[in-house]
């Protein structure tokens, strides 16, 4: 995946968080579960909602591109087995959400660092940029 790539992907996955926070919270914090706190229900209620919320984005994200990949005939199976897949991709974008976010987020960081300690790494060098010498002697 590219550095384009994971950026878009986690900001997606954190968006996504973020709404299923403040909408389970919310829902949480309307009849207290936890001693009778609405601010203690609202967070670890808003934690695991935004927590589920993220790992179905991840899992949808993570599937297609996955799927993407894949030739016509594995496509082709995983659409007549569409239970069995989708029971697999959701355990897998559940199970995968936070080491892959971590991964990401220390991948990403190692581009950028790449990025700055070589600024011209994705330049075309020197030699293959100079003109043509068209007054040889030769």
């Amino acid at each position: 995946m590219t550095k384009q790539g994971r950026i878009e992907y986690l900001v997606c996955t954190l968006c996504v968080w973020v709404s299923g926070f403040v909408i389970y919270g919310l829902l949480g914090s309307i009849q207290p579960i936890f001693n009778g706190s609405g601010w203690i229900s609202f967070l670890v209620i808003g934690l695991a909602g935004g927590l589920f919320l993220g790992s179905i984005a991840s899992a949808i994200i993570l599937a297609a591109v996955f799927f993407r990949k894949q030739g016509i005939s594995l496509k082709i199976i995983a659409a007549l087995l569409w239970p069995l897949t989708m029971a697999v991709c959701m355990y897998v974008g559940i199970f995968t959400y936070l080491p892959y976010q971590i991964y990401n987020v220390i991948k990403i960081l190692s581009i950028i660092r790449t990025e700055r300690q070589n600024p011209e790494a994705g330049a075309i060098p020197e030699a293959e940029t100079a003109p043509i010498d068209t007054q040889s002697n030769n």
